[in-house]
């Protein structure tokens, strides 16, 4: 009798186990938050959204745990960049099917907006190695007119074969700014195709998915201009941020960044940069520095003490931001309050 209990209850143990299991399938992994927040908003009312880098992480050292392969083989479909910033993700997205895998890098829409020229992915092993390519970049105007590579369908794809996953970087690639996230334009399309693909999924829902698609750019543009209102009288201040992952978000909305300490935020910045920094907040140059909740370089603080440069925080993943309808418009809104409440100091 006993066992004939024991064996219930792992029986209904396992029933459980199943129906979460067949739960926690239908949903939408993200390799980044923000990707969560564009893909949140398309799916409501359709589908779950579940994100792999935790709050409080980079995805610039983040390792997969068993959960996370676990997410990527149940979901229905796993939205990535496909370069650079999610590269902790390649070797897994081998063993996925391609059909259910949003490569960002591999949208042709978003060609015409891609920064390019200025962001090196090179490791380097010392931040002094690579003074000869000088972080400091002033001005910042990038002009991505003329783009000599092709993001074809077929560069970064899945193999029907073998689902092979092919790595085809021109070295051009190498100076593209993935940060994409931060990029109205950019995220739109990336809307548009999470919605294609859950209307492939869902094609009794398509109305619902066009809706949300409808709301997402209508919130956007909404917030875009409200927050191009707010920033209008800071636009001219200078500043540096921790590492170069808001080109995006400074070229839609008209500031001024000075420059940044790193590219790659694993990497300490070197002492030709320090020393360019110094000179320009000497001279009044550099409103604020910005740090990250991701790392917390003692540099920053050294370099603030005893000037009037003020210290903010930008937050890239925006973890203090709830995933869901109207998230993305609300993480950028979230962004554009760190900004002006340092700039406006």
């Amino acid at each position: 009798m006993t066992q004939l209990v024991q064996g219930l209850k792992k029986t209904a143990i396992a029933t459980v186990i199943l129906s979460f299991s067949a739960v926690a399938s239908a949903t939408i992994v993200t390799s980044v938050k923000p990707l969560g927040f564009i893909a949140s908003s398309i799916a409501d009312g359709i589908t779950d959204t579940e994100v792999l880098v935790p709050a409080g992480a980079s995805p610039h050292d983040y390792s997969l745990k068993p959960s996370d392969v676990q997410k990527l083989k149940s979901a229905e479909m796993v939205v990535w960049i496909g370069e650079d910033v999610d590269a902790f993700l390649d070797k897994s997205i081998d063993d996925l099917d391609y059909k259910k895998v949003l490569t960002i890098k591999d949208i042709a829409a978003i060609e015409p907006f891609l920064l390019k020229g200025e962001h090196h992915h090179h490791h380097h092993g010392e931040g002094e190695a690579h003074e000869d390519h000088d972080h400091v970049h002033e001005g910042h105007h990038h002009d991505h007119e003329k783009h000599e590579h092709k993001h074809e369908e077929q560069d970064h794809k899945h193999e029907h074969a073998g689902h092979e996953h092919h790595h085809d970087h021109d070295h051009e690639d190498l100076g593209v700014n993935w940060h994409v996230w931060y990029s109205p334009d950019i995220s739109k399309s990336v809307a548009q195709r999470i919605a294609a693909k859950l209307i492939k999924q869902y094609p009794e829902k398509k109305e619902q998915i066009e809706k949300n698609v409808a709301e997402f750019n209508r919130t956007l543009d909404e917030q875009s201009a409200k927050i191009k209102t707010q920033l209008e009288s800071v636009k001219d201040k200078g500043f540096y941020v921790f590492h170069d992952a808001y080109g995006y978000f400074n070229q839609a909305y008209g500031l001024n960044q000075t420059g940044y300490f790193t590219i790659n935020p694993l990497v300490a910045p070197g002492a030709k940069t320090l020393a360019k920094i110094k000179e320009e907040i000497a001279e009044h140059k550099v409103n604020c520095l910005f740090a990250e909740p991701q790392f917390t370089p003692k540099v920053i603080e050294s370099l603030s003490k005893g000037t009037q440069v003020n210290v903010g925080r930008l937050d890239p993943m925006g973890d203090a931001v709830k995933l869901g309808v109207n998230s993305y418009a609300a993480f950028l809104q979230f962004t554009a309050d760190s900004y002006a409440q340092c700039l406006a100091k």
